[in-house]
C-alpha cells in the first residue's frame, strides 16, 4: 500500500498582511463607524425648502366622500328619491348665490354688495334653525357645483353663472395670486386645496362659524401645504432695464418670504405637529435675518433633539451661525 503523500504546510504570511490578516471585518466596521459619526457632525447647509404639513390622506378621502354623500343625496337621479332642503335653507343658497354674482363684477357697486349681504344675514338664522346639517349639505351640494364649474372653465375658458355665483371672480383671483401655469386656465390647486378654499370663502360669506363648518386639521394641512409650496405671486410690473427688473424681482420675492412667514404662524396655531420653527429659520434665513434664523433653529433644535428634522435643522444653524460671524 502506497503510503499517502505528505502534505505542504501552509504558506507563511508576510509583510504587512500577516498583521492584518483576518482583521478586515473589523477594519470595515471601525469605517462604518467613522462614517455614521461624521454624517451625524453638522455640516453648515443654506437652507432652501421650506417644511410642508403633511396631510393624513385617509382622513381626507373621509371628508371627501362625506361631502360627496351629502351632495348627492340632493341630487335626483332616476329610480332614486332625491332629498329636498327646507325652504329657509334654500333661500340662504340664493342669497349666496346672488352674493357671489355681485361680488364677480368687474366695478364694484357698493350699494348692490351691501344688499346682497344683508340678504344673507336675514337668511342664515332661519337656516340654521333646521340643523348644522342642513346647511352643510346646502355647502356640500353649492361645493360640488363650484368645483365642476372651475373644471369646465379649465377646459374651455367659459365663465358660467355657477363659477361666478359660487366663486365670486374666481378667475381672477387664480390669476393674480399666481395659480394658473403661464398664460392658460390649468391650475395649480389641487382638489383639496380647491375645496378648502371653496369652504372658507362660503363660510366667510355666508358667516356661518363653529367646529361643524371648520376644515378639519388635515384639510388645513392639505391647504397650507398647497399655499407654502405655491404662495401668492403678483406679477412683476414692467422694468425699463435688467438692474430694474432684478430690483423688482427681488422685492417680489422678499414679499413672497414675508407671506410663507404669516402662513408659518397661522398653520403652526392650527399644527401642533409642524415644525413651525424650522420653518420660520428656513424663511428668515432666505430674508437674510440670520440672527433671527439661529434663534428659530435653536428653539427647533431644543424643542427636538432627536427628531426626524434634526441633521437638517443643525446644518441649516451652522450656515446661520457663519452667516452672523461674517457679519461681525
Amino acid at each position: 500500500m502506497r503510503a499517502p503523500e505528505p502534505t505542504s504546510p501552509p504558506a507563511q504570511v508576510r509583510g504587512w498582511r500577516r498583521h492584518t490578516d483576518g482583521w478586515q471585518p473589523a477594519l470595515l466596521a471601525v469605517f462604518l463607524a467613522g462614517s455614521a459619526t461624521l454624517l451625524t457632525l453638522p455640516r453648515a447647509v443654506a437652507p432652501t425648502d421650506v417644511p410642508v404639513p403633511l396631510a393624513d390622506m385617509r382622513a381626507l378621502a373621509r371628508v371627501t366622500d362625506a361631502d360627496a354623500a351629502r351632495a348627492e343625496a340632493l341630487d335626483p337621479a332616476p329610480g332614486k328619491p332625491a332629498r329636498v332642503l327646507d325652504v329657509d335653507v334654500r333661500t340662504l343658497g340664493s342669497a349666496i348665490r346672488a352674493f357671489g354674482l355681485e361680488d364677480a363684477r368687474p366695478a364694484r357697486r357698493e350699494p348692490e354688495i351691501a344688499t346682497a349681504r344683508r340678504q344673507i344675514l336675514e337668511a342664515l338664522p332661519p337656516a340654521l334653525a333646521h340643523g348644522p346639517e342642513e346647511v352643510l349639505a346646502l355647502r356640500a351640494f353649492q361645493q360640488r357645483a363650484f368645483v365642476r364649474a372651475v373644471r369646465h372653465w379649465e377646459a374651455t375658458g367659459e365663465e358660467t353663472e355657477d363659477l361666478l355665483a359660487l366663486g365670486g371672480d374666481f378667475p381672477g383671483l387664480v390669476r393674480r395670486s399666481g395659480w394658473v401655469v403661464g398664460e392658460g386656465r390649468r391650475l395649480l390647486l389641487t382638489d383639496h386645496a380647491l375645496a378648502v378654499l371653496f369652504k372658507k370663502r362660503w363660510n366667510r360669506v355666508a358667516g356661518v362659524e363653529g367646529a361643524a363648518f371648520e376644515p378639519t386639521l388635515d384639510e388645513e394641512r392639505a391647504f397650507y401645504q398647497f399655499l407654502l409650496s405655491y404662495p401668492v405671486r403678483e406679477a412683476l410690473p414692467e422694468a425699463q432695464n435688467a438692474e430694474a427688473r432684478t430690483r423688482a424681482a427681488r422685492a417680489a420675492e422678499r414679499r413672497v418670504d414675508e407671506y410663507r412667514l404669516k402662513k408659518i404662524g397661522e398653520i403652526a396655531a392650527l399644527d401642533p405637529a409642524y415644525p413651525s420653527h424650522l420653518a420660520r429659520g428656513v424663511v428668515l434665513f432666505r430674508l437674510g435675518q440670520y440672527e433671527a434664523a439661529v434663534t428659530a433653529f435653536r428653539r427647533h433644535l431644543d424643542a427636538h433633539p432627536d427628531g426626524p428634522h434634526a441633521l437638517r435643522a443643525r446644518n441649516y444653524l451652522q450656515a446661520a451661525i457663519e452667516e452672523v460671524s461674517e457679519d461681525l
